[in-house]
């Protein structure tokens, strides 16, 4: 899909975050992190799953947490890429079937986006043929021929899930806090920092 969600938190709050982390190494800061995107990603794969049940198989939706070298926690919710398969001799839709066998990757795209085709029942349009093979670009189709719409819903649920990350890191780093104080120690909580 080409979208992206950047949570992208207020200046005031990203700095009592990172005074707060900063407090453990880097790799504890590391672990944290990732404690805290896997119920987030979690909680996205099951709306994605819901938004596409009749379409898609849920077992194929997949999360993934990365810590890149410079410090970028990168977290994604998606479906993952069918393996690669060779239909051989097949064509038409016995073709499209056996790779709709093979998994979901690709249709998932479709699934997401929807797609917009013109009946072959259809004339091509007058002046179209001028246009060559793309004749079908920039048409409108006038409630013509098949149109799905489609569910967007890793795009929605990205986009209405990433005001609450910046809320469950915060969580995350305060339990990460209280599990290490000891009396007399120095770790504050995110909110001591001002």
């Amino acid at each position: 899909m080409n979208f992206a969600v950047t949570t992208r938190p207020d200046a005031d709050s990203e700095r009592r975050l990172r005074a707060a982390l900063n407090q453990f190494p880097v790799a504890v800061q590391d672990a944290i992190v990732r404690k805290a995107m896997r119920p987030f990603l979690q909680k996205e794969l099951q709306m994605i799953r819901a938004a596409n049940a009749g379409k898609l198989p849920p077992n194929q939706a997949r999360a993934k947490i990365k810590i890149m070298r410079s410090g970028i926690a990168w977290g994604a919710a998606a479906y993952k890429i069918a393996r690669k398969v060779d239909a051989g001799e097949l064509a038409g839709r016995a073709k499209r079937a056996y790779y709709d066998s093979a998994g979901v990757g690709w249709r998932s795209h479709f699934t997401e986006l929807g797609t917009h085709a013109w009946s072959s029942s259809l004339s091509i349009p007058p002046g179209a043929r001028a246009r060559g093979r793309g004749w079908k670009r920039g048409l409108s189709h006038r409630r013509r021929g098949t149109f799905i719409r489609g569910t967007h819903a890793s795009e929605i649920t990205a986009r209405m899930m990433a005001p609450q990350f910046m809320p469950m890191v915060i969580k995350s780093v305060n339990s990460a806090i209280m599990a290490r104080k000891a009396p007399g120690s120095s770790l504050r909580m995110v909110e001591d920092f001002a």
